[in-house]
């Protein structure tokens, strides 16, 4: 059991397994502390089990340590800490009633004092109002008390302090356990009986593994012989592992209320849990990375969270790594190497309970690979582009959710083919948006090559021909970028072509049809630019290039290499983006975190 290497089981294949991983990580983490100092512990995915690796190895009378809990017991009406009680307690309501003095407070504010960058210098109220917030873990400490976890919650703190006098004989216990692959809990469980009759100890063996922990557990049962269902309860669990899954939960866990899709009353109260999922991570990294997300993490719908909630942490851990803060980063890799994504789990309020209806895998983006502080720097304003696009999409109707889906499974496959209906369907709000003077973000053509180059080579030629690019370019000259000025009330000569996006798109799983709608295109636009010219005998306020020749040629030539819809999706989403030199339309995000006080603002003071 002294050794510089223990193991997790993967039992369930879902983050109960993490949060262990996690509870393990911490808990051997603080034997090292209180023995040693500072030491680096890592934990690692090896497939069939978490391995937690230490720079130092633990060694026999590490656990000859006074009592602790790193968990604050949760005081409520009916949940009382145990007499003599020597770690952390948080009052329930007392905290929550601070939260709804801050969320008042909030609302008194300037809309200004609330955006990113306002300092107490310019808004010195701001620091009263910061004095109020609410504390990095409630959101899990609500999570544990609105989700009748509370009890078991309760349970193993109370059997945790309860082995206070014969802690080391407890610590014993479970560095055995978790000394092998796979873990001995038979042996566990007769050590701890053992135990427990030995020094008397009054706490049970087994405490319910609450659906907050253990997403797949649930009450029922299971008959060799279905013949009644009168013995229907609670599942087991050996309750030093639920401690240190609620451990582990306090460590990398965010759990937040779902915003409604539509607005008007409180709606129902969804909540997702994430957990993020380490494939070969320090500890000292994953805490540095996981405090920064924490506070970032704002609600919003379900889908689009999902989405923000990789993109930030992506963008935190870059963020990070290009300030020398974290120990895993090396030139060459990406935030995928070391965390591969989030485990989330959908909970449905029903009223007087919530009940699980999904668990999925979100993955972070695997095409960031930062060979240097430039590069770094780029993902980061790329990552920042498409937190924008997703921002300004909500789930109010069938098409934005399609989208925002579109985009998600994008994110998560590793696939292009998502992305190009995402940016196919996106040209119809977009133009939609611009025509009405509403804020409507757009893709950089420059950060577009990047992310296609970096998913797929093999396109980067069609990229770099200059005959595409300048389709391209007529194909934003006669959309996106006449319909901005349009929209300043700054018409110009040439009409904003409607439509073009997707009839170019719908037409292009036929390469005839496509090709044959493409060249209609081309034809009207030069034709267009020779009519304009005529009208303004020759000084046009607005002058476009013609598509040549060689142009038609090049694009005809890629469509015969590659094919008409790899050709079709690539014009698309380049007409329809932005180039570095066009002014970016301004506006505030649609459900951004800096200003929108209908989701978790809510939620931490209610719950």
């Amino acid at each position: 059991m002294y050794q510089s290497q223990y193991f997790v089981d993967k039992t369930t294949d879902t983050f109960a397994d993490t949060l262990m991983a996690y509870g393990v990580a911490s808990l051997l983490d603080r034997l090292l502390r209180d023995n040693i100092g500072q030491r680096t512990v890592r934990i690692t995915d090896m497939g069939s089990a978490f391995a937690i690796n230490l720079e130092a190895r633990i060694e026999e009378g590490f656990e000859e340590l006074d009592w602790f809990c790193d968990l604050p017991f949760i005081e409520t009406r009916s949940k009382k800490p145990p007499e003599g009680w020597l770690g952390q307690v948080l009052n329930y309501d007392r905290q929550r009633n601070r939260n709804a003095d801050y969320f008042a407070a909030r609302k008194q504010l300037p809309k200004e004092a609330l955006r990113p960058g306002a300092t107490v210098d310019e808004y010195p109220q701001l620091g009263q109002v910061n004095a109020l917030k609410p504390r990095p873990d409630w959101q899990i400490i609500a999570q544990i008390n609105q989700m009748q976890s509370i009890t078991a919650y309760s349970q193993v703190l109370d059997a945790w302090f309860e082995c206070r006098d014969c802690f080391a004989d407890l610590l014993q216990t479970l560095l055995a356990l978790f000394a092998t692959a796979p873990n001995d809990l038979d042996a566990a469980t007769a050590a701890w009986k053992s135990l427990k009759k030995a020094r008397g100890i009054q706490a049970k063996d087994t405490a319910t593994p609450v659906q907050v922990l253990n997403p797949a557990m649930g009450k029922g049962l299971n008959r060799a012989k279905a013949d009644g269902a009168t013995r229907l309860g609670n599942p087991d669990s050996f309750w030093p592992l639920e401690y240190l899954k609620f451990w582990g939960m306090r460590e990398a866990g965010i759990p937040r209320v779902v915003q409604a899709t539509q607005g008007g009353g409180r709606g129902p109260r969804d909540r997702k849990t994430y957990v993020l999922h380490p494939v070969n991570l320090s500890l000292a990294t994953h805490q540095r990375v996981y405090a920064a997300f924490n506070e970032s993490m704002w609600a919003a719908t379900a889908v689009k969270m999902d989405i923000l909630a990789a993109l930030r942490y992506a963008d935190i851990y870059l963020a990070q790594w290009l300030t020398g803060q974290l120990d895993d980063a090396r030139w060459g890799e990406e935030p995928g190497d070391h965390v591969s994504g989030l485990t989330a789990a959908f909970y449905k309020d029903m009223g007087s309970a919530v009940a699980l209806l999904n668990l999925s895998e979100i993955a972070l983006p695997r095409w960031m690979a930062v060979v240097d502080a430039e590069a770094g720097a780029q993902y980061r304003e790329l990552l920042e582009e498409h937190r924008r696009v997703v921002s300004s999409l909500g789930e109010r109707n069938a098409d934005e959710y399609r989208l925002l889906t579109n985009y998600r499974d994008f994110l998560s496959g590793h696939n292009l083919a998502p992305f190009f209906e995402f940016c196919s369907a996106y040209s119809a709000p977009l133009m939609s948006r611009m025509e009405r003077g509403q804020w409507a973000p757009r893709f950089l053509t420059t950060n577009l090559e990047v992310l296609i180059v970096a998913h797929d080579r093999k396109l980067e030629p069609i990229l770099a021909s200059p005959g595409f690019q300048n389709v391209a370019r007529a194909i934003r000259l006669s959309t996106v970028r006449p319909q901005f000025f349009k929209a300043k009330n700054q018409k110009g000569p040439y009409d904003v072509r409607y439509g073009l996006g997707t009839d170019l798109m719908r037409k292009a799983a036929y390469p005839d049809r496509f090709i044959q709608a493409l060249a209609e295109f081309m034809f009207a636009y030069n034709q267009e630019n020779a009519q304009i010219h005529e009208r303004y005998k020759g000084n046009p306020p607005v002058r476009r290039a013609n598509i040549t020749t060689d142009d038609i040629a090049q694009v005809t030539k890629l469509i015969d290499d590659y094919d008409a819809q790899t050709v079709g999706n690539l014009l698309v989403a380049y007409g329809y983006a932005r180039e570095p030199r066009e002014p970016e339309e301004q506006g505030a995000d649609v459900g951004d975190e800096s200003g929108d006080d209908s989701g978790d603002n809510d939620s931490a003071q209610d719950e």
